[in-house]
């Protein structure tokens, strides 16, 4: 028993000796466990961030409605904003059989810059009566149809 408090002794003096040395082992693998997490969470943060971010805008078409109509004894396209957002001449096109005759369509008998609710457009054909109307919106760079009428 007398030995007890020399091996604890020199338990000590091998730590000590140890701690001289620059061995000291203590704590090293929770630190290497709380660099990878922090890593782990920021590269994740990273790769959302980048997912959420690189998307393009969405495309807004504007909220319209149109009613198309056709008098073929006086040769007339008669269209009528029904609702919904002011439409400006450069973001539409307007094809009556598949030709663009926007540069036809006139409001009150004179050209137009923009298109409101409760105004018409208005075109005298000549020629055969048309089989197909369609007003596209181009505002955004790729176009979507936004009223469509088969005679």
């Amino acid at each position: 028993m007398n030995n007890e408090p020399e091996r604890e002794n020199l338990i000590g003096k091998k730590h000590s000796a140890a701690i001289k040395r620059g061995c000291n082992d203590a704590a090293v693998s929770e630190v290497i466990g709380s660099i990878l997490l922090v890593s782990i969470v920021v590269t994740a943060a990273s790769i959302v961030g980048v997912v959420l971010w690189s998307q393009p805008p969405t495309q807004t078409i504007p909220a319209f409605d149109a009613v198309i109509s056709k008098d073929t004894g006086n040769k007339w396209i008669h269209l009528y904003h029904n609702g919904g957002d002011s439409i400006k001449r450069d973001e539409i096109n307007i094809l009556v059989d598949g030709t663009d005759k926007k540069a036809y369509f006139k409001k009150s008998g004179a050209t137009w810059s923009t298109w409101a609710a409760g105004e018409s457009l208005d075109y005298n054909y000549t020629g055969s009566d048309p089989k197909v109307v369609q007003i596209i919106y181009t505002g955004t760079g790729s176009s979507s149809v936004l009223v469509s009428a088969y005679f």
